[in-house]
């Protein structure tokens, strides 16, 4: 027997670019950081599920915050901590998004893919000898 339409729960999923991508130079020097407030998590850098990346950025985000605002000695120095934790950590989340979306991607429209002559067998194999550095990027936790 087939699932009947009230049985299937349809839930769209949404990403994000990179907040590294801009050229405003204030971005720049405090991507995720304006004065005393910082946002982290997916508000930061939200992505697609399918790498398992969303709650392990959250949670390098949340160490790198208590390392940054650890070294507060006094009120005036929380804006410069939380600059300090967003550019640190800009970098690794806006590859591991790229990474996501480029997952998400493959996923949706491999079988297209595959069908273009030459390009398609070319992506496939530079993904399958990339993948050791991709998973051991992926999976060595960076704070």
């Amino acid at each position: 027997n087939a699932s009947s339409e009230d049985d299937i729960k349809r839930r769209d999923l949404y990403d994000g670019a990179p907040l590294l991508a801009t050229v405003d130079p204030q971005r720049l020097l405090s991507p995720w950081a304006k004065g005393p407030v910082a946002i982290c998590g997916d508000a930061a850098h939200p992505m697609m599920p399918n790498l398992g990346q969303g709650g392990c950025q959250s949670t390098e985000d949340g160490y790198r915050l208590g390392e940054e605002l650890g070294t507060v000695t006094h009120t005036k120095d929380i804006p410069w901590a939380l600059g300090k934790y967003s550019r640190v950590r800009v970098i690794r989340t806006a590859i591991v998004q790229g990474f996501a979306q480029l997952g998400s991607d493959l996923l949706v429209d491999f079988d297209l893919m595959m069908t273009l002559p030459l390009l398609g067998p070319f992506f496939l194999t530079m993904t399958q000898l990339s993948m050791p550095w991709v998973l051991r990027f992926l999976y060595t936790a960076e704070f």
